[in-house]
């Protein structure tokens, strides 16, 4: 696997605001967060998507104290101090999440019954923790860590906040008994909570939230932060081109990702060869890693065209900026949504994008003016309309240059997006407090 030298490396394992916080920071808070997955990055530390760690890094440099009570990793200690938030584990060798398998029925026992067991394990748990930290405010993250908050916040008198990070829902709603087996998703937006802090990635959890009674005045739906400057920056990027494989001169067609079949990366890999037909000089780059990976790598070498797909695997962080730098033309093709953490990194890299219409994609990719939106009948021209802008730099550097302002205006940095969550957990606590004093 590449390395990036200079970095922490990667040790793979497996729209719209509708309110906005003044965030102040009256008192130290004791904030409990209630996290059901044993690792807070996707790809190993430091590698994949930031939310979950920027998530919970936001409430020690907002200067709280944050315990976080999370199921316990194989060799990971029981307590340790997490860049300044103290990891709470108990231990289990459970996957409260588990990956589906080739039996849906299995898959779906499966879940149930680690939906059961979490409870089990993880409300004595979080009593035992909140009895000896005394939190202000308990905070859940995700599907199972929300209802374990607020039964934690009830018993112990505090207010809970509730934090989830996109969800297929609103694809689901068509169908009743899919939707039905969505049940801890359900729950989770059910669960009553001060506030419900909502990740805008296309997906329509705001709208699925008041669909199950979530008053609109409680629901903060912001998208994540970016670094910009990172982003913007005029770099060298010669000697990272060769370390993944680029060759001099190649135009570089990039897609970012975890490898999961919902991610739908084989669509692109299955429009290369129309592309290579009349442009010999361009090759694939696949960021990211995951259980497709092996698939896809057997899908290009099917198609002859293994030399012209180049599998990045997991990327640190800190070098993600760097890597859209080689890139010409982004690519993402989702069923659920495209307005994801890669999107808005290759927009603000000023990189011309090519999306799947779906979820709320449109909401920030007009076609023809900030990028390319692809209609999902229109799959079949995916190489075809690659190879038109692959061909037109000046078309290509438009688009591009909408792209990063489109961009700049919709996204806050990390900074301001941690404040505006670790706001929303101080407001939940003054207003209980009030509330008390009434």
């Amino acid at each position: 696997m590449l390395r990036f030298p200079g970095t922490g490396g990667c040790d793979v394992k497996k729209g719209r605001t509708l309110a906005t916080p003044e965030p102040q920071t009256e008192k130290r808070l004791v904030v409990l967060a209630i996290y059901p997955w044993p690792e807070f990055w996707s790809m190993g530390e430091g590698c994949g998507a930031p939310s979950f760690h920027l998530s919970v890094t936001s409430f020690p440099r907002r200067g709280h104290d944050l315990h976080v009570l999370m199921p316990g990793a194989s060799g990971a200690p029981a307590e340790e101090n997490y860049h300044g938030a103290t990891l709470h584990r108990f231990r289990t060798g459970f996957d409260f999440m588990p990956e589906a398998g080739r039996s849906k029925i299995l898959h779906h026992v499966r879940i149930f019954i680690a939906f059961v067991y979490w409870f089990v394990r993880a409300v004595p748990a979080a009593l035992a923790l909140a009895a000896r930290v005394s939190p202000d405010v308990v905070f859940g993250m995700g599907s199972l860590g929300a209802p374990v908050a607020r039964i934690v916040g009830v018993l112990r008198h505090r207010p809970n906040v509730t934090r989830l990070f996109g969800t297929e829902l609103a694809q689901l709603a068509g169908s009743k008994l899919r939707l039905m087996a969505r049940y801890r998703d359900i729950i989770a937006y059910r669960t009553r909570a001060s506030y419900y802090i909502l990740h805008n990635d296309g997906s329509g959890g705001d709208e699925v939230a008041v669909s199950y009674g979530v008053p609109r005045e409680r629901i903060m739906f912001w998208p994540n932060g970016i670094d910009k400057e990172a982003y913007v920056r005029d770099e060298d990027v010669s000697d990272l081109a060769r370390r993944l494989g680029v060759p001099d001169g190649s135009l570089v067609v990039m897609t970012a990702s975890r490898l999961h079949p919902e991610k739908h990366v084989e669509r692109l890999i299955a429009a290369a060869p129309d592309v290579l037909a009349e442009l010999s000089d361009v090759v694939f780059l696949i960021v990211g890693d995951g259980e497709s990976r092996a698939e896809l790598e057997a899908l290009a070498r099917k198609l002859g065209i293994s030399d012209k797909v180049l599998f990045a695997g997991a990327v640190p962080r800190e070098a993600i900026p760097r890597v859209y730098k080689l890139a010409d033309v982004f690519v993402a093709l989702s069923d659920r949504t495209n307005m994801s953490n890669p999107l808005d990194e290759a927009m603000m890299s000023g990189l011309p994008v090519v999306v799947l219409n779906t979820g709320r994609t449109g909401d920030v990719v007009r076609s023809g003016e900030n990028g390319i939106l692809l209609e999902p009948g229109e799959l079949p021209r995916l190489g075809r309309i690659l190879v038109d802008l692959l061909r037109d730099e000046k078309g290509r550097r438009k688009l591009g240059e909408a792209a990063r302002r489109t961009a700049d205006a919709r996204l806050p940095s990390v900074e301001e997006r941690q404040v505006m969550e670790a706001g929303v957990v101080e407001r939940a606590a003054r207003e209980y407090r009030a509330a008390l004093n009434r």
